[in-house]
């Protein structure tokens, strides 16, 4: 099932209409780096809307890894989510690999920059917390980095 098939079936559409979910990415080849900095992945102690177990997908996680930033632009109500992917580029979505989502504040930026400000935001795992006997629950802390989006058009 494709992430975008869960989200669709969550919300109750019909299984012809878009939910406007987008990944945010730019081929960042000869790009200079903007500004780098740390966020909170919020969520992973949930499920995912189609009974997937974010901590799973969160597991399989290592440090230093890429990780996908699908934005929900659509009509659901809340235009700042930002939910967090593990897959390489390619690789069809499935909503058993969301573990989480941007915090409220870094999702709003991310967003601003993209639509007003032409600059996309590129995410990798910085640390996974937890997984202790005293923090059992699995946590991330993503890099996001920041660059200019692709040229736009006259």
């Amino acid at each position: 099932m494709s992430i975008l098939d869960a989200v669709e079936r969550f919300i109750g559409r019909r299984k012809d209409e878009s939910v406007g979910l987008r990944e945010i990415r730019c081929d960042l080849k000869g790009k200079e780096q903007l500004n780098q900095f740390k966020s909170l992945v919020v969520g992973s102690e949930y499920s995912n809307p189609d009974g997937t177990d974010r901590q799973e997908a969160l597991a399989k996680l290592k440090t230093g890894e890429k990780v996908r930033l699908i934005w929900d632009s659509g009509e659901s109500g809340n235009k700042t989510i930002i939910y967090v992917v593990r897959g390489g580029k390619g690789k069809a979505l499935t909503m058993a690999d969301c573990f989480g989502r941007l915090g409220d504040k870094p999702a709003t930026d991310v967003i601003r920059w993209l639509t007003e400000e032409n600059i996309i935001a590129v995410a990798t795992v910085s640390k996974i917390t937890g997984g202790t006997r005293k923090r059992p629950k699995l946590g991330c802390v993503l890099e996001l980095t920041t660059y200019p989006g692709p040229k736009q058009k006259a």
